[in-house]
């Protein structure tokens, strides 16, 4: 079977979209979000622009993972905290966030 298109992504060179079958994933389309905000340079503008006052203790997670985290979950259609309870240990979210473990719940209330 010959391949239509293939490209390799900017943000992580690890992922390539392609039409071939194989990993699938209901949630592919965030790639393009990423990409775009990778293009723009989100992570920096986080970074930058967002000061959060924080009083936890020995956080996980920075404060900038776990909004990227939630904007992608709200983009995909996840709309309740719990759903990151699911979602911490799905594959795509975990390569496409480029994080071995994601956000729970508790950490996004």
């Amino acid at each position: 079977m010959a391949t239509l298109y293939e490209n390799t992504l900017n943000f992580n060179k690890k992922m390539t979209v392609t039409n071939t079958g194989g990993n699938l994933s209901t949630d592919a389309g965030l790639v393009l979000v990423k990409e775009f905000l990778y293009s723009i340079g989100f992570e920096q503008l986080m970074e930058k622009e967002l000061h959060f006052q924080d009083s936890r203790l020995l956080p996980t997670h920075s404060n900038e993972t776990i909004l990227e985290q939630l904007i992608f979950q709200l983009i995909a259609g996840y709309d309740t905290d719990a759903s990151a309870n699911i979602l911490r240990h799905d594959p795509f979210f975990q390569q496409m966030l480029e994080k071995s473990t994601l956000a729970s719940q508790p950490s996004l209330s």
